[in-house]
């Protein structure tokens, strides 16, 4: 298994610095990054410098919020133009996974049906799915509770949703699954995840050794039943940002616990 720690670009400018030293320090094998960030960078050599200490290979966050990619002003030549500048430049960074999640821009808007949306994204995934290809990339759609969005809350929807596809598939964030009381029968049902997120439910904080009993299992116990082996992100806040070393070590030790 190789472990991750997703967050934001604010390092770059040193703002969030001891976060991602603590993560790289601590022997994370990744970080991820919100890819709608990277396409607003005027220049990559930075962060490519950066990387040097920590490689991306994943992120989260697909599109920019500007780009209307559902509804009656669904922009299909801008999806279609991003994609075409934007794959290239993860292949580039050595980015493997791409999570498709974007909760607000992907909900069904008023005056659209479900079934008008769904449309519009299995359009957008076969999309991903040519352009991901080319250029050796997997994109998983991330099913998200319905605090953040109205479509796509559960992982067999997202299963439906890219069937038949061949770069792009659904994953799994335990904390979803958490909030939705979903459980992972769907997951063994069907098997091919692409990408793995966690975080302790409450607060959506980063997993500790404190944690009640029990929080994790359900979710270890399908990742180990399907046979995964790939990449697992942490996707929570630190609790207390003065001990962020000790926090972002013990959480990695504990997902170590979990798979080893």
């Amino acid at each position: 298994m190789k472990y991750g720690y997703c967050m934001d670009l604010k390092f770059l400018n040193e703002q969030e610095r001891a976060l991602f030293d603590a993560v790289a320090e601590a022997g994370f094998d990744y970080v991820e990054l919100p890819f709608s960030e990277l396409s607003a960078l005027s220049g990559i050599a930075g962060l490519k410098k950066e990387l040097e200490k920590i490689p991306c290979r994943a992120c989260n966050l697909f599109f920019p919020p500007a780009l209307k990619i559902v509804g009656a002003g669904m922009d299909s030549n801008g999806i279609i133009a991003y994609l075409e500048r934007m794959l290239p430049l993860a292949a580039e960074l050595g980015i493997e996974s791409l999570v498709f999640g974007n909760g607000g821009a992907r909900k069904i808007p008023e005056g659209a049906t479900r079934e008008e949306v769904w449309a519009n994204l299995r359009l957008i995934v076969e999309l991903m799915d040519v352009y991901a290809g080319q250029n050796g990339i997997k994109i998983s759609v991330e099913p998200l509770n319905r605090t953040e969005t109205n479509i796509i809350n559960s992982y067999a929807e997202a299963v439906e949703l890219t069937f038949g596809l061949k770069n792009v598939g659904a994953m799994i964030d335990s904390y979803h699954v958490a909030m939705e009381n979903h459980t992972y029968e769907d997951v063994v049902k069907y098997p091919e995840v692409l990408h793995l997120h966690t975080a302790y439910p409450t607060g959506r904080m980063v997993p500790s050794p404190n944690d009640p009993a029990g929080t994790y299992d359900e979710f270890v116990r399908a990742v180990k039943q399907i046979g995964y082996n790939d990449k697992i992100s942490i996707e929570g806040a630190i609790k207390n940002p003065a001990n962020v070393k000790a926090e972002v070590k013990a959480a990695l030790e504990v997902m170590r616990g979990w798979f080893g």
